[in-house]
């Protein structure tokens, strides 16, 4: 029973139960309306048709009454004459009224309206020609409006003019009770409206089933996506509001189901950031550790063992130093929130300063770093320390990469609405299978993983660095023959070129 009584409260709840409850009600009280209005007109309509079969009523009473009025109004003749006239139609009440309307003859028994007043107006609309029927007048006994016939007489010795008024109020009120009754056509019309208004309440509740089953199947598409089923959608939604809110729904469902996918990749990026973070970090470490404990523990050290040991103690430093360096450069980029520092730079000029700071690094490395760019290249607006960067990176990996006693150039040239540099190198090259992934973080080629070389860091940080410059890093590279990796940079719109 409680169980009952809970689904029937979550359906009288329901937005299908309101709408039929605002439906019915609706409809109900416009049946009444209705209702009221067509008996209301039927009532008219019954003492208009009074009113046009005894329009000539009062006029033959008249001529009835004319040889007993001549003796007066209050005579005994007229009042025998009324009394006659009254007894064939019981449901008349004869009444004589002066020129302005006041009752001065009431045939009635017992007399009731003597000294009453008949608006003059609707005696003069009644006899006047084509008179807009039903016209009605206050009723000089009960006061109620009703319809009337009317003729104009003479009346006494002298002839004086007034009215003889035929109330048929009661004639009317007794047709209408007794139309309402027993007429057939009114029992046809009072089943039609009772069929017409049942159905037009089970269309509308039909009608309203359709649409809310519409709303239905879209609330259990959105309970299963938020119970997990993230590829939960609308199947082909319509043209109409509700398909406009399915379709919304849709789209929101795919922005949501992207951003998962796109915060699981992350979380695997991070998991696998901590993981090469932990490898990285751990071997130049270890290094560190074992060199530092053998000059520790050996007491005598030939000046060749220990300039290996210092050597070896500076390259782990170098590498911790520039992994750090590459951390720090990858946190900035993934701070999207804050904005990029863009100043107007001469790019052959910090090109020039990147490659003095390498020479160093070239010379022990046995490869020959050239310059091949133009102290008069336009200007650029960028992030400074951020292209100081990516180039610092391109340069890193192309030393790395370039063959024994091999050459590594930088060129550049003025290329539409930027500034082309490119970084080349003379090594083995990238393998086709590793082009399109060489960008991603902490990607390392076979030969980099068998070398124990980079952090996979590098040219996914100069790709961050281009996508949030707008612009793209571009790589072309074959096996055997070298690698080139170039960005171009806007000019500078401020400053012309580097003079």
């Amino acid at each position: 029973m409680s169980s009952l009584w809970r689904r029937l409260v979550s359906l009288g709840g329901s937005l299908y139960a309101r709408i039929a409850l605002v439906y019915l009600t609706g409809l109900l009280l416009l049946s009444v309306v209705v209702a009221w209005f067509a008996i209301s007109q039927f009532d008219q309509l019954g003492r208009e048709l009074q009113q046009r079969q005894e329009a000539d009523l009062a006029d033959n009473l008249a001529e009835v009454m004319a040889p007993a009025l001549r003796s007066g109004v209050d005579s005994d003749v007229a009042h025998e004459m009324a009394r006659h006239i009254v007894s064939i139609n019981p449901s008349l009440s004869l009444y004589v009224l002066d020129e302005g309307g006041r009752v001065i003859a009431d045939y009635a028994e017992p007399a009731c309206a003597l000294g009453s007043r008949v608006a003059l107006s609707s005696l003069e609309a009644l006899l006047g020609e084509d008179p807009m029927l039903p016209v009605l007048a206050d009723s000089p006994c009960s006061g109620q409006p009703g319809v009337f016939s009317v003729a104009r007489i003479e009346y006494g010795p002298d002839g004086a003019r007034g009215y003889l008024y035929a109330d048929l109020n009661n004639a009317s009120h007794t047709s209408m009770t007794a139309m309402l009754r027993t007429s057939s056509i009114t029992r046809t019309l009072v089943a039609a409206g009772l069929l017409a208004l049942a159905l037009s309440g089970l269309l509308g509740l039909l009608w309203f089933a359709l649409l809310t089953r519409r709303f239905s199947h879209l609330t259990s598409v959105v309970q299963r996506f938020a119970a997990g089923e993230y590829q939960a959608r609308i199947a082909e939604p319509r043209s109409d509001e509700i398909g406009q809110l399915g379709r919304a729904f849709n789209d929101m469902a795919g922005t949501i189901e992207a951003q998962l996918v796109a915060l699981r990749e992350t979380d695997r990026q991070r998991r696998e950031l901590v993981a090469n973070l932990s490898h990285d970090f751990r071997t130049p470490l270890t290094s560190l550790r074992g060199y530092v404990e053998q000059l520790q523990r050996r007491e005598s050290l030939s000046d060749e063992e220990r300039r290996v040991a210092l050597t070896a103690i500076f390259d782990n430093a170098e590498r911790l130093t520039r992994l750090a360096r590459q951390l720090s450069t990858l946190a900035r980029l993934d701070a999207y929130d804050q904005p990029l520092r863009r100043e107007p730079f001469a790019l052959a000029e910090l090109v020039h300063d990147i490659v003095g700071k390498f020479q160093p690094q070239a010379e022990r490395l046995g490869v020959s770093l050239r310059v091949d760019v133009d102290p008069a290249l336009p200007w650029v607006e960028a992030d400074l320390g951020l292209v100081d960067r990516a180039l610092s990176n391109l340069i890193d990996n192309a030393l790395i990469a370039a063959a024994p006693q091999g050459r590594v150039w930088l060129a550049g040239e003025a290329s539409g609405q930027g500034v082309r540099i490119a970084v080349s190198d003379d090594g083995d090259g990238i393998a086709a299978a590793d082009l399109p992934l060489v960008t991603q973080r902490f990607y390392r080629t076979a030969s980099s993983r068998a070398g124990g070389e980079g952090s996979g860091l590098g040219l996914s940080i100069v790709r961050d660095i281009c996508e949030r410059h707008g612009t793209t890093l571009e790589i072309d590279s074959q096996e055997g023959t070298g690698t080139t990796v170039a960005l171009t940079l806007p000019r500078a719109a401020s400053v012309g070129t580097n003079v």
